[in-house]
């Protein structure tokens, strides 16, 4: 087998009977247990081995999924509407169907996975993959599943079971695309015309069961009634299985008729049932689609050698074009994938170094920050210097001026100290005659006498006035002039 096999399935707790079999019945439980390898469901198998537990997209264990299936089944509730009036609640039908499976089969054999070659083991794990991703891409958010892998028998396969915790009555047809078709179509246009039956044949009706007898006080009595009361079941007995015969005789005829009318009716029909219609259009959809997501990349074929009427040459031909399809699409895909990765990288790294570029620039931001704040620190530095400078020199000059003042206030003291000498020697008058000023008077007085009357300090003026107190003093001692003269700022020689 080369080809791809993907089959759905819904079951309730009642059991079904299994498509062109005519005792095979399956149920949830049987299903429930073959997917776990129960020993009761298992005898079909000579050699079972545990099942591999898949896991990933979602997935949870089988037993966590029937806990969970059981708990929600026992509180759904019916209202069930009489036919005379009023209503009763009842738990959910045993037939209603609550657990939808599917089984994907691959032609890998279980001994060739179990050899433990790594290129069959990669291919098995691929399809796997491959398969789940698209069976969770198929189905509506908030379900339930597990999934198992078997390789016990002689294809590789894997059971998926799910559970739809979303509807109200864990409806499994409403998973089942065929089904969902025909109700769909059912529901837009009414149910399909169906072939009608030839008259069912009414079956015999038993005779009653003769009533057993009263007892009896006396024995011989009692003994006569028991008598003629097994000779009414024996007959009784005949009779029934007369009637039983007859009936079975009658439904045998009728159903070969009716399976020859129904068949003959089926032929002369030119429409197709459209449910049923709907319902193939549907499933072959599914294995399109599962063909693209699951089968070619995986090159599988979608269909087998008998569709077709392929030769073995043929079919051989096919297996091999399928297989160089999928690995020239595996390769190609490993290449997206390399060129994938190789933009991611690039994208990455591109955004490292912007993310870098823009740290640069915010430190260079933060260093240009910190140069203007250092620059407008140093121009208050600067500012605060150039004052504390301008202080500096104002004291200075402060200080000289002080220390002038002081320097011409101790010549003046000193140049008062000489004019007081030259009044006790007499040499005070000599100085004030104009041709002896130069050569007799002090330096610090020839100093006043060359500077101008207006720019005159204060200790200058003080000198001068001095100068002249001692004129008329030393004038009036010496008999003085007819007439005192008045006070100026001139002294003697000035």
């Amino acid at each position: 087998m080369a080809y791809q096999f993907v089959h759905i399935q819904t079951y309730s707790l009642k059991p079904t009977l299994v498509q062109r079999t005519k005792d095979h019945y399956n149920d949830l439980n049987q299903v429930f247990g073959e997917a776990l390898r129960d020993q009761r469901y298992s005898r079909h198998i000579a050699t079972p081995r545990p099942p591999q537990i898949l896991t990933g997209f979602g997935l949870i264990a089988p037993a966590e999924l029937r806990r969970l299936h059981d708990a929600h089944r026992t509180e759904i509730r019916e209202t069930v509407r009489k036919k005379g009036g009023g209503s009763y609640e009842r738990g959910l039908k045993t037939d209603a169907p609550t657990l939808y499976t599917e089984i994907h089969s691959h032609p890998i054999t279980s001994a060739e996975y179990l050899a433990g070659s790594e290129e069959i083991i990669a291919e098995i794990e691929t399809w796997a993959d491959r398969l789940l991703r698209d069976f969770r891409a198929r189905m509506p958010e908030g379900l339930s599943a597990s999934a198992v892998m078997h390789l016990d028998e002689k294809y590789v396969h894997i059971h998926v079971l799910a559970v739809n915790l979303t509807d109200p009555k864990l409806s499994a047809n409403k998973l089942h695309v065929g089904k969902v078709a025909a109700a769909a179509l059912r529901t837009a246009h009414g149910p399909a015309e169906a072939l009608t039956s030839l008259p069912r044949p009414e079956p015999l009706s038993r005779p009653l069961k003769p009533k057993r007898p009263k007892p009896s006080k006396n024995r011989v009595t009692q003994a006569r009634r028991m008598s003629l009361y097994e000779e009414q079941i024996a007959a009784w007995q005949e009779r029934c299985a007369e009637i039983e015969r007859q009936n079975s005789e009658a439904l045998a005829t009728w159903t070969f008729e009716n399976d020859r009318h129904l068949h003959k009716a089926r032929k002369n029909k030119t429409e197709k049932n459209s449910e049923k219609a709907a319902y193939e259009a549907a499933m072959a959809s599914l294995q399109d689609d599962y063909y693209e997501a699951v089968g070619k990349p995986c090159g599988l074929l979608r269909h087998g050698p008998r569709n077709e009427r392929l030769s073995t040459v043929q079919y051989a031909e096919r297996k091999a074009h399928a297989r160089h399809i999928a690995e020239v699409e595996a390769a190609q895909r490993e290449l997206d994938l390399s060129n994938r990765t190789k933009a991611e990288r690039l994208e990455k790294e591109e955004k490292a170094l912007g993310k870098q570029v823009d740290t640069l620039k915010e430190r260079l931001q933060g260093i240009e920050t910190e140069n203007e704040e250092l620059v407008r620190r140093k121009q208050k530095v600067d500012a605060k210097e150039d004052e504390i400078a301008e202080r500096e020199r104002a004291a200075e000059r402060r200080e000289q001026a002080a220390t002038r003042k002081l320097q011409e206030s101790e010549d003046g003291l000193e140049t008062m100290r000489d004019m007081l000498g030259m009044v006790e020697d007499g040499r005070f008058l000599e100085m004030n005659e104009p041709d002896q000023f130069l050569h007799r008077a002090p330096k610090f007085l020839q100093q006043i006498a060359a500077t101008e009357p207006g720019e005159r300090s204060t200790v200058q003026k003080m000198v001068i006035r001095f100068a002249g107190l001692l004129q008329r003093v030393v004038t009036a001692i010496g008999g003085g002039p007819d007439k005192a003269q008045p006070e100026t700022d001139r002294g003697p020689g000035l």
